[in-house]
């Protein structure tokens, strides 16, 4: 009886760990709002590229030099080149 309380606490244990901790739609949507905040990038492709990168947000929170540089190149991709409106803008 021991044995089989053992292995149903175990068993619960492992199921809890491996459901938290991954990208819900909070995290994703901070990830997008950031995207928007800096601005020269395609938002959901900001999103998506961060997700492959980094499974989880403790890895993104903690990125070391070459994650972090990985992470740049694979933003390259997503970069959106800013138009300059020079129409409306009055000089003083």
């Amino acid at each position: 009886m021991k044995r089989l309380v053992s292995l149903l606490m175990i068993g619960t244990v492992l199921l809890l760990s491996s459901c938290g901790g991954g990208w819900d739609e909070e995290r994703k949507n901070k990830i997008k709002n950031d995207c928007i905040a800096e601005g020269g990038y395609d938002c959901d492709c900001f999103v998506e590229k961060t997700l492959e990168t980094f499974k989880t947000p403790e890895e993104y929170n903690n990125q070391s030099d070459d994650a972090k540089a990985k992470y740049e190149e694979a933003l390259e991709g997503c970069a959106t080149e800013e138009e300059e409106n020079t129409e409306n803008l009055e000089s003083f």
